[in-house]
């Protein structure tokens, strides 16, 4: 490919964490279903929360290897949104154990990614990482601040979770020219043990509450386990480095809803 300026204009189709916006919103409305279902069967002291908003991503081991990646290119391709703060949800399914603690089960997705690309008036190469963390786990929440009003409640809480979190590593290279295209890909992936504590702040009205969260998610950083490429005969290696391991330490923060099947030992007459 020549470093001229390009002449005409390249469709591309990017690979971002945002592609799997689809996917993510029904598996999120299905463990909601199943969440209340089972509220309903267990008991009146359950109740089901969720918390969307953004994290953000150590990844010093991944941003190394797409500089590895990008050394390897035939070109002089422009590296850019190197793992940003990006989409994280968080659920909970807990049963209420006292006025002031509760426990249950967590759900967390976190999603970022990093890209590079080069175009010249010969052709086009896009380089994407895309990583997303499937967790899941136990967690405990215990109000420490209780305050009433006219109409509501406001409470803060503390809570801690332990997970395991399934995380996968979708590296693609894609090159375009007028006589030759290449759609590489490898997979990595890995289970990697996380802990996560943080605050809530919550307003609470009848059986709802609204609010915000926040807190920090500490990854142990496990190896990734790399596949087979899909295009064996590329000139640019995808393989990475024999330790490369998960980075998905970082604060996390959002909006946050309670749905509760039942008040009674919250506001306990």
């Amino acid at each position: 490919m020549h470093p001229e300026t390009s002449h005409r204009t390249q469709t591309r189709t990017i690979v971002t964490p945002g592609t799997h916006a689809t996917f993510i919103m029904k598996r999120i409305t299905l463990i909601i279903i199943l969440a209340i279902s089972l509220s309903q069967a267990k008991g009146q002291d359950n109740g089901f929360s969720i918390t969307g908003g953004i994290g953000t991503y150590d990844m010093e081991a991944l941003k190394s290897y797409h500089e590895l990646l990008i050394s390897r290119l035939p070109v002089e391709a422009r590296g850019f949104n190197y793992f940003p703060p990006f989409t994280n949800i968080r659920m909970n399914l807990f049963r209420q154990h006292t006025e002031k603690m509760r426990y249950g089960l967590v759900y967390a997705f976190s999603t970022t990614g990093a890209l590079a690309n080069y175009t010249d008036y010969s052709g086009y190469l896009n380089l994407d990482q895309v990583v997303t963390a499937y967790q899941f786990g136990i967690t405990a929440n215990y109000r420490i601040l209780n305050m009433d009003f006219a109409a509501t409640r406001f409470d803060i809480s503390a809570y801690g979770d332990l997970q395991l979190a399934y995380v996968r590593d979708e590296v693609s290279m894609v090159i375009g020219t007028d006589y030759y295209y290449e759609n590489n890909r490898l997979v990595l992936r890995t289970i990697s043990p996380m802990a996560a504590a943080g605050l809530d702040a919550m307003f609470h009205f009848s059986k709802l509450a609204v609010g915000v969260e926040g807190g920090v998610l500490f990854d142990t950083g496990a190896k990734f386990n790399a596949g087979n490429a899909s295009y064996s005969e590329s000139a640019v290696s995808l393989t990475p480095p024999s330790e490369l391991k998960t980075g998905m330490t970082g604060l996390r923060g959002g909006v946050k809803v309670i749905i509760w099947i039942n008040k009674e030992l919250i506001n306990p007459e």
